[in-house]
């Protein structure tokens, strides 16, 4: 009885033993990341100065020693079954046309590089910044910004409301442009007054808020001269300045070799709204040059 005893407690104190080396095998090490900081942007508030870059970089596409770890969405614990040194790159993640089921590394900014002593059971906390590649070329990055007198904008038809230019509600700098609609001025459609060569890699980005719905796209031009609508997406009504990278790639690519483009803004009067309102700042177009 006292052999078979002690046999008993021998084999509970191996299991045990065993059990208590897989556990610590498989006790992870974490990386945490809250968000993507761009470089030289300090917290301000709106107006925010002139030299800010606005982003929505929501996800960490995050590889540890060039082997893929995932896709996070921040802020984030990242468990990692590993521990000591490692080498860590980050990519800035957005949800492209503001689809959360439509994510993507955003191929004009950079990736973060960095080395981490990684801890069993302990976080470190890492603090990703981004900036734009060298080769990214901005178009409207100026004229955009709304700063300047004069509009980058043409209306469509001589009855339509236009931009305005104005400083009542601002996101960045000291002017946006606005567009009113009521009973009477009851839709818009603007465009861009030069035609544009675009890339098939482009983007627009934009800061909006709104209290109706609004469409963009583009127009495309052939070498028929016949101007071309298409519609690329609906923006719905947001309280609070949003910031949206929108894919033209699906446009541009309607067109053909010679075919040249204009963004176009529209909309329509909501009567369930009392003063209609768009908001409009930081409008550029992206794309990377490779010549």
């Amino acid at each position: 009885m006292k052999c078979s005893k002690i046999i008993i407690l021998l084999i509970t104190i191996i299991f045990h033993s065993c059990e208590d080396n897989k556990y610590s095998a498989h006790t992870p090490s974490y990386i945490e990341i809250n968000h993507f900081k761009y470089d030289g942007n300090t917290n301000t508030n709106k107006p925010h100065p002139l030299q800010y870059q606005s982003t929505n970089i929501t996800d960490g596409w995050i590889s540890m020693n060039g082997e893929v770890i995932g896709v996070f969405e921040m802020p984030c614990q990242v468990p990692i079954l590993s521990e000591g040194l490692h080498s860590f790159d980050i990519y800035p993640g957005i949800k492209v046309n503001g689809i959360a089921g439509n994510r993507a590394k955003y191929p004009f900014y950079n990736k973060f590089e960095i080395d981490v002593e990684l801890i069993k059971d302990q976080v470190i906390p890492i603090y990703p910044t981004t900036s734009y590649h060298k080769n990214v070329t901005k178009i409207f990055e100026t004229q955009g910004t709304f700063e300047q007198p004069g509009t980058m904008f043409e209306r469509v038809n001589d009855n339509d409301t236009v931009p305005i230019r104005q400083n009542y509600e601002v996101f960045q700098g000291q002017y946006s442009t606005a567009i009113y609609l009521d009973s009477v001025k009851n839709k818009f459609e603007i465009r861009n007054i030069d035609e544009l060569e675009l890339p098939l890699n482009s983007f627009m980005e934009l800061d909006f808020k709104s209290n109706i719905s609004f469409n963009i796209g583009l127009i495309i031009i052939n070498s028929g001269n016949i101007p071309i609508k298409e519609e690329l997406i609906q923006l719905y009504p947001t309280e609070s300045w949003k910031k949206i990278y929108l894919d033209l790639y699906p446009l541009i690519n309607l067109g053909n070799n010679n075919s040249k483009y204009k963004i176009y803004i529209d909309g329509q009067y909501n009567d369930l709204v009392i003063k209609n309102a768009i908001y409009i700042d930081n409008l550029k177009l992206v794309h990377n040059n490779y010549d």
